[in-house]
């Protein structure tokens, strides 16, 4: 090495030497200041703390800190060390951990959480065995972010989640399971096929959860919960069938079609995602829906049909499809294209005129500023019997009568005087409402209609059931006339305990 090589390395060593020297006081000043009974300096030293670009190496320091009296500098150091703990300072971090209050114990887990998803998880087995470990000392009030926090910890991580599924899936709170989704398609598809199997017998109020994060992989899962479901859970699986698009006219999707319930055939039509569905499976199950008795069914078909036409399918072009269905659904296509203007038609050959919902305002408004049509102020008013019975109003100016149009009037006015009196009072509302003799779903209807009133268009079905007895309707009368008016479309029950109209307005 040349004399001028060896001053220039020289000078570098020595600038190196001076920036870690620089960097070293900076550190041991946070060290010092975090201490100091001065206020100012311990704050701005806790600050200095959490965000040092080598405050790890601080990480004894923050240790010590976690048992801070003052919950500041504890706050800022529990950040710390949640963004830099690892091996042998996780079990002193977890025992302080759980001196926490569950709120500021979830506001390091988040801390915890940032970390991974900005840095990843640790990569070495033993390394994430022991964050398994530690994670599952901790309460159940944390168990959404657990979840999350293991998909980052390799595959101790996912073997720990499902053990949990297999042995307490009663005990997995609903908001631990859309946090799945993160995982690794492999893992996720298994897990979700092992909570299906478990959730279907253990917990079946996790279905609605469960159809929110199952993909074209694991939809067919939810055939588990067919068995013993009622229609709104049948619901879910068809709105979940929809949403990821029809490739295949599977079992799953042919039992949904020919469900008994209206309601699951219309949350299959109504969501369904056309462009991740296959053409010739979408015009299968069209076409059996297509001749559904609910008139609400057959509706929202025809538009699907007419949609068709508009929007491609997955490996399908718009040529192709237009063909196809408007030889199979003409006349279809035809009633959606009237009942439906928000969708372009003209491909159709008809060209239905858009409404305009301004024009009718403007209507109202150009009628209001011009006053009366021409005419209407000059209509002839009638003369009633009313008329001459009014003594305290002024009299009517009639034309003269004849001696015979005066009898003919006092004869009418004795015959309407005695019609009155003759005439009995019309029954108490109450007394008809009440009327055991009328069927068991009109006096159900009536209920419905006067409970709607006072509690809007929903009204509960406790509601309904304190009222049925003024109605003269016994329990099984109840539920039979309710069951029969929601098999015919009139009433819909709803999920959360609901009774409203379907198709009339109250």
């Amino acid at each position: 090495m040349s004399k001028t090589s060896r001053k220039k390395a020289k000078g570098q060593s020595s600038a190196l030497a001076t920036l870690e020297v620089s960097a070293v006081k900076e550190l041991r000043k946070i060290m010092s200041d975090v201490d100091s009974p001065d206020a100012i300096r311990m704050y701005e030293a806790a600050r200095e703390l959490s965000i040092h670009p080598a405050n790890k190496c601080l990480l004894p320091k923050a240790m010590d800190l976690l048992a801070h009296d003052i919950k500041n500098i504890q706050h800022a150091a529990f950040t710390m060390a949640a963004k830099n703990v690892f091996g042998p300072y996780m079990k002193r971090f977890f025992s302080a951990l759980k001196t926490l209050n569950p709120a500021e114990r979830e506001q390091v887990l988040q801390s915890l959480q940032e970390r991974f998803s900005q840095m990843g998880g640790p990569t070495s087995s033993v390394e994430q065995k022991k964050w398994v470990t530690e994670f599952e000392s901790l309460g159940k009030e944390h168990q959404p972010t657990v979840f999350s926090l293991m998909r980052w910890l390799g595959t101790p991580g996912a073997r720990w989640i499902a053990g949990q599924i297999r042995e307490h899936t009663s005990t997995i709170s609903l908001g631990a399971v859309p946090v799945l989704n993160g995982f690794p398609d492999k893992t996720k598809k298994n897990l979700i096929r092992l909570l299906c199997q478990h959730a279907s017998k253990k917990k079946r109020q996790m279905l609605p959860e469960i159809c929110g994060i199952v993909d074209s992989a694991t939809v067919s899962q939810l055939a588990l919960f067919l068995k013993g479901s009622t229609w709104q859970e049948r619901v879910h699986i068809a709105e979940a069938v929809a949403r990821v698009g029809i490739k295949k006219t599977t079992q799953l999707v042919m039992e949904l079609v020919g469900d008994p319930d209206w309601q699951v055939k219309q949350a299959l039509v109504e969501n369904l995602n056309i462009a991740d569905s296959t053409f010739a499976s979408l015009v299968k199950i069209l076409g059996y829906l297509v001749i559904e008795t609910h008139s609400r069914v057959r509706s929202q078909t025809e538009r699907t049909i007419l949609r068709l036409g508009l929007e491609p399918c997955a490996n399908s072009t718009l040529t192709n499809q237009r063909e196809i269905i408007e030889k199979k659904f003409r006349s279809q296509l035809l009633r959606a294209a009237q009942a439906n203007r928000d969708l372009d038609s003209k491909w159709l050959g008809v060209d239905y005129e858009k409404p305009d919902p301004m024009s009718e305002i403007l209507k109202q408004v150009s009628e209001t500023q011009t006053g009366r049509p021409e005419g209407e102020g000059t209509r002839p008013e009638g003369v009633s019997l009313s008329d001459f019975e009014k003594g305290n109003q002024e009299p009517v100016e009639a034309p003269p009568a004849s001696g015979d149009t005066a009898a003919l009037l006092a004869a009418l006015m004795g015959a309407k005087k005695a019609f009155q009196e003759k005439t009995p009072p019309p029954p108490e509302p109450g007394n008809i409402l009440a009327d055991p003799t009328l069927p068991a779903t009109s006096r159900f209807v009536l209920l419905l209609q006067k409970s709607s009133e006072t509690h809007g268009r929903d009204v509960p079905l406790n509601v309904l059931l304190d009222g049925a007895a003024s109605y003269s309707l016994s329990d099984e009368d109840f539920f039979t006339a309710m069951a029969e008016l929601e098999k015919q479309g009139i009433i819909y029950r709803s999920s959360k305990g609901t009774v409203s109209y379907v198709d009339l307005d109250v």
